[in-house]
């Protein structure tokens, strides 16, 4: 998942985020919406960057945390009383950038498939050879 509830919270405010998730009129953030939402945002980031980058990502730029919540908003808005023509135009706006990102016009900053670092991330040692031995054909006792 590319952002969380606090993440939409923080961006929106908590009445916004009440308000495209309550369908039940209890006046408070329907977290199992929200989490679908969320999840169908994140599928969609994820068909932009299945082709350019290793998923899932080691860490998330916080650009995608924003594009995150703002498809997140418009999976919520969609056919609800709440949607705004500014909300379509930020999530348009969201799905061009993604698509230059798949495109390779813009980079995210992580390292991309192509681009993978090789080995794991673990330290490697490596042995100059043997300096003190038992026997004397190496002159050190």
């Amino acid at each position: 998942m590319y952002c969380t509830q606090a993440d939409m919270t923080e961006r929106f405010g908590e009445q916004m985020v009440t308000q495209l998730t309550d369908r039940e009129n209890l006046g408070v953030v329907d977290a199992s919406v929200l989490d679908a939402a969320i999840a169908d945002a994140s599928a969609e980031i994820d068909m932009y960057l299945a082709g350019r980058y290793a998923l899932p990502l080691s860490s998330i730029p916080l650009t995608l945390t924003r594009l995150a919540c703002l498809l997140t908003r418009d999976v919520l808005a969609t056919g609800s009383d709440v949607s705004d023509e500014r909300w379509s135009k930020q999530a348009d706006d969201a799905r061009k950038l993604l698509r230059e990102i798949a495109a390779g016009k813009v980079s995210l900053g992580v390292d991309a498939l192509a681009q993978s670092p090789a080995g794991g991330d673990t330290a490697q040692m490596e042995s100059g050879g043997r300096i003190w031995g038992r026997d004397d054909s190496q002159g050190y006792l």
